[in-house]
């Protein structure tokens, strides 16, 4: 988790270029501090102002329209002017070394550096093919080799040479082995992931996808849905897929539950809960959600309807409480740890589960609710004690509830949309409650469209539901990720306060239980075949690929740096 969490702070870095003016401005300005600095010294105008914010300005200009003839991504004016500005900042930082040594020298090295600074900037924002991105990243460096000769002298041209010549050297090989770790591990360079990811959260490119696509796997696996029928009303329908809606934002399959239970509205009020899956099991794109609407309608054909449910029955098996509660022949358990962690679980643990219901249950839907972030939040493995305490505890449920008695039922379903979007938390679909009656005990099924919620806030929300007159609750997110631009942390309940929260949990179930109808469930097991995903530990994967490249390219960096300028420092003193 600690790699996880260098790799997310890198995100804090990430601003908005000023207007491109501002930057054209503030560059003019710097050349005449220079030019009075310069005054106040010698006692004489020399004009060396112009060195740096003439360079500045041919750069501004040529860089736009020079990046959008050879580039992926677009690169706007604003960014034009915030690069050039910040190349002619480095420029005078080198320039403070001329203190010590010959200014020309410190300028030749000047003009070398941001080569290799505006090539790799474009290479990442624009794109990645850097030999495409050479002639717009050289616009200043070139700029200034004329402006260097006019006021140094014919003496400045081999050093120019030399200092250009050099910088793209090293540049080169800096970039090509920022690309080697991820071509070895994916056969895609590093390059390309960060010249997609920067174009996802500047642009909202789908660049991202493409780069999945390299790296991604093609799996099938169940999903299980529990049909709800009531005469004269609108069905309701309860999915467990096993699949994750990651990574973020709208990339890959972020927002497949949304997109799942809108391909569905004309036949139901769909819920979709999130089952055994992690980030391994990302959909590639949205557009495989088709798979998994597949395996739910090609299973309704084979659904036998029965009128009796059980009455809702809560266990617990060490650190997992698990709400369970059998339709005629299928059984449904909603599983959480709060307050401890519940996070992931790996696919495994599910299909485990499953396979230890044939015999006893035509269809076991096994949901993780999804429901307490925690400080540190790792994925939940079948091989370890909290893994094994989630299979026990399914065990035990299920022969408990083969001697439950069954009786007829009714259901009611509500779908709430609060006024908070995405950035604090709520996904598009707000909150879905789902509320059954056996006998006169009522269980609601409250689901966020959401990433988890925050540490201590399933109580609360809990004990609100429970409050108004229902007998047993639980709290469950989708875990869509179109709430995460870049961090996994952003929780029901964290930037929006619980108390501001639950009268929409209240208007949701309250509808829920005005809708209550007589009703019969069927359930069914498909499998969502060959849907493309990121693969087994790709993201792990990636994560520790990333981090490496960022920890241990820095000293080579550094190493570079110091050989081209021992070497253009030798070329001044010899030629100049």
């Amino acid at each position: 988790m600690k790699r996880e969490v260098q790799t997310e702070s890198l995100t804090k870095y990430l601003f908005s270029a000023p207007k491109w003016w501002l930057s054209l401005l503030i560059m003019i300005l710097l050349g005449f501090v220079v030019d009075g600095i310069m005054f106040l010294i010698s006692g004489e105008m020399r004009w060396m102002g112009f060195a740096f914010s003439i360079p500045g300005v041919a750069a501004l200009l040529l860089t736009k329209p020079l990046t959008s003839a050879f580039g992926r991504e677009e690169f706007s004016w604003d960014r034009s002017g915030l690069l050039a500005l910040a190349s002619e900042i480095f420029m005078l930082f080198w320039m403070i070394i001329g203190i010590w040594l010959e200014p020309t020298f410190a300028y030749v090295f000047g003009i070398g550096f941001i080569l290799a600074i505006r090539l790799i900037v474009l290479a990442a924002v624009a794109d990645y093919r850097y030999g495409r991105m050479y002639a717009p990243a050289a616009v200043q460096t070139f700029t200034g080799a004329v402006v260097g000769v006019w006021f140094f002298g014919t003496g400045f041209i081999i050093p120019a040479i030399v200092s250009i010549l050099t910088f793209t050297l090293c540049v080169v090989i800096f970039l090509e082995l920022f690309d080697l770790p991820m071509k070895r591990t994916s056969g895609v360079g590093g390059m390309m992931f960060v010249n997609a990811f920067l174009a996802n959260l500047t642009n909202g490119s789908n660049a991202l996808e493409e780069y999945f696509h390299h790296i991604s796997e093609y799996v099938s696996v169940p999903e299980t849905t529990f049909f709800f029928r009531r005469e004269g009303k609108k069905d309701i329908w309860f999915v467990v897929p096993n699949l994750h809606p990651g990574p973020m934002a709208e990339i890959g399959g972020s927002n497949f539950p949304k997109i799942l239970h809108d391909d569905f509205a004309d036949d139901a009020l769909v819920l979709v809960s999130h089952g055994c899956a992690s980030h391994d099991l990302n959909l590639i794109s949205n557009s495989e959600t088709v798979k998994i609407t597949k395996a739910i309608r090609d299973s309704l054909d084979q659904i036998t309807y029965q009128g009796t449910a059980s009455r809702p029955l809560r266990t617990r098996c060490g650190t997992v409480s698990i709400l369970s509660q059998k339709f005629g022949d299928s059984l449904l358990m909603v599983t959480t740890r709060c307050p401890e962690m519940t996070e992931d679980m790996e696919y495994s643990i599910g299909r485990i589960v499953m396979g230890e219901s044939k015999g006893r249950y035509s269809h076991v839907g096994f949901v993780d609710a999804h429901n307490c972030m925690t400080k540190v939040t790792t994925i939940i493995y079948a091989s370890t004690k909290t893994g094994n305490e989630f299979i026990s505890g399914a065990d035990e449920v299920m022969d408990r509830l083969q001697k439950e008695e069954m009786l007829p039922f009714s259901v009611g379903a509500a779908q709430v949309i609060p006024p908070f979007g995405r950035a604090v938390g709520f996904g598009d679909m707000g909150i879905i409650t789902m509320v059954t009656d056996v006998a006169g005990v009522k269980t609601a099924y409250v689901l966020f469209d959401g990433n988890n919620v925050h540490e201590g806030a399933r109580d609360e929300l809990r004990n609100a539901v429970l409050g108004l007159g229902i007998d047993e609750a639980e709290i469950m997110t989708t875990d869509t990720h179109v709430v995460n631009s870049v961090s996994g942390r952003n929780p029901i309940g964290a930037a929006v306060s619980v108390e501001e929260i639950i009268p929409y949990v209240s208007e949701s179930v309250l509808k829920a239980v005005g809708d209550l109808s007589p009703a019969t469930c069927g359930a069914s097991t498909g499998i969502c075949e060959e849907v493309e995903v990121f693969g087994p530990s790709r993201i792990v994967q990636l994560m520790y690929t990333v981090n490496g490249i960022v920890t241990n390219l820095l000293p080579f960096a550094i190493l570079l740096l110091l050989v081209a300028f021992l070497l253009i420092l030798v070329v001044c003193m010899i030629v100049l």
